[in-house]
Formats: C-alpha cells, sequence, structure tokens
C-alpha cells in the first residue's frame, strides 16, 4: 500500500513534503530581519511562534519555579494527557468502531508535521 496516497490533499496530497518552498517561519523569520535591517530604530513586537527575544517577566519566572516541582508536571506536554488519550480512544471507539489503547495507539499532535515525522 502507497502511504502517500492517504496523506490529506489540505497537507500536499502525495507531493507532501517534496516541496522546495520555504516554510512559512522560515519566511517570516526573513522579513523580520528585514524589517531590523530596514528601521534599527523601531521596535519590532514578535507575536509569532519561535524561540523569545526576551526573559521572560519575574513574576512568570517565579511562578514557573513553583509549577516545575509538582509531580502533576512532570509529563512531556506534546504526549498529551491520559484524559485527553482515553476520551480520543472512546471517540474512535463511538463513531468509528475503532478500539485502540490510549497508551501505545493515540498521538496528540499539535499538527500535520509533528505527526508524521
Amino acid at each position: 500500500m502507497n502511504h502517500e496516497q492517504l496523506f490529506a490533499e489540505r497537507i500536499g496530497g502525495t507531493d507532501f513534503g517534496k516541496s522546495t518552498e520555504i516554510y512559512k517561519f522560515e519566511k517570516i523569520k526573513r522579513a523580520k530581519a528585514k524589517a531590523r535591517n530596514l528601521h534599527p530604530d523601531l521596535e519590532i513586537l514578535d507575536f509569532g511562534v519561535g524561540e523569545p527575544d526576551q526573559i521572560a517577566p519575574e513574576p512568570i519566572r517565579a511562578a514557573l519555579k513553583i509549577e516545575v516541582d509538582k509531580p502533576e508536571n512532570r509529563g512531556y506536554a506534546d504526549n498529551g494527557i491520559p484524559e485527553f488519550k482515553t476520551a480520543a480512544a472512546t471517540y474512535m471507539k463511538d463513531f468509528f468502531g475503532v478500539e485502540l489503547d490510549p497508551d501505545s495507539e493515540i498521538n496528540h499532535s499539535i499538527g500535520t508535521k509533528p505527526a508524521l515525522a
């Protein structure tokens, strides 16, 4: 079976991952660099994803220091919480008649790239 045929057309269908087009976040990064070069005297407010360009305010850092020691915050966020995985397995069973193990067959993802990587 050709698994590429299963890719949705909205992510490129059988051409998924074959494009040489610059990824959208790289385009944004390049546009920011150009804007900084053209207007070095202006502050650029970046509301995009990626690495922060400034340190977080002290109250946020203090709250993080408290939360990091809590056992319930020890999981890897990208894996999804157990309640989500159980709900997803229940949904698949109720709507599609598919039985899935929430611990080994449900993968939480914030997009197609991490899911297919």
